[in-house]
């Protein structure tokens, strides 16, 4: 594989990790590491995608709301069915996906009417 195809499949391989990291945090620590742990890889992730693509290397309001509501959706799976938090990770973690693929890295064309 060519070094640039490498650096394009960096944001994916993160956020793999941090599935894997997720899943194996929440059996051995708490509960709630494993969603904090896959929030943190997705923003990682979103800003080495970033960086990629020549934008500036920080992440974007998406990466941010999905992140907040991958915590949040685990705060309320812990206090409702403790033991069930492990099985949202990998679900979660493939919705997280998405955000990568959101930036296009150009900037939109307004439309005026004159």
């Amino acid at each position: 594989m060519k070094r640039q195809a490498w650096r394009d499949l960096g944001p994916s391989l993160l956020l793999a990790g941090g599935i894997v990291a997720g899943q194996s945090a929440q059996a051995a620590w708490s509960d709630l590491a494993g969603t904090l742990v896959l929030a943190f890889c997705l923003l990682a992730a979103d800003a080495l995608a970033a960086r990629v693509r020549a934008m500036p290397p920080r992440p974007s309001w998406p990466a941010w709301i999905l992140a907040s509501t991958c915590m949040l959706v685990g705060l309320l799976a812990m206090l409702r069915e403790p033991g069930h938090t492990g099985s949202l990770i990998p679900v979660l973690g493939l919705g997280a996906w998405t955000v990568l693929f959101l930036r296009d890295g150009k900037a939109r064309a307004t439309c005026s009417i004159d």
